[in-house]
């Protein structure tokens, strides 16, 4: 039963890790997709902090993120610091929790709305997916998966 507990926090770990640093080359190099997401948010919130700021705060997270679910545990098996892998799982499950809410909330109660442009046409979106909301949904659930079954290395 440990193995599998293991496995699937590492599973689940890499899930959210691989979606997040996939997402990277979008919000780092200016793409039009999250350009409309954080315009969008920002119209409709008023707040200018959205955009161009957006993209690279939420993008720096979800790399902080990564990091703490895959990056720095290998690292720590590598040295045999094993005693820290499910404290650094935690938090990055943490930081993806955070993330991931936000995102379902803005996709839930804002203009946003669940499909987002996926293909484009110069300026124009051509055609649109609920992709992003169904893997910030599962990535949701898999964070707190991995807090629940970690939640002992840093809860007394």
């Amino acid at each position: 039963m440990k193995f599998v507990r293991a496995a699937s926090v590492w599973g689940g770990g890499l899930f959210i890790a691989a979606i997040f640093i996939d997402s990277l080359r979008f919000k780092f190099a200016g793409h039009q997709t999250p350009e409309h997401i954080f315009t969008t948010l920002r119209e409709w919130s008023g707040i200018g902090l959205f955009y161009p700021a957006g993209p690279w705060i939420i993008g720096l997270a979800e790399l902080l993120s990564a990091i703490l679910l895959i990056g720095l545990p290998v690292l720590l098996l590598l040295i045999g610091a094993k005693s820290l892998i499910r404290k650094s799982q935690f938090f990055g499950a943490f930081v993806a929790f955070g993330v991931m809410s936000g995102a379902i909330i803005f996709h839930l109660f804002t203009p946003l709305g669940i499909e987002t442009p996926v293909e484009w046409d110069g300026d124009i979106p051509t055609q649109f997916s609920p992709a992003l909301f169904y893997s910030a949904s599962v990535s949701w659930a898999l964070a707190i998966f991995i807090m629940v079954v970690n939640r002992r290395a840093v809860l007394p």
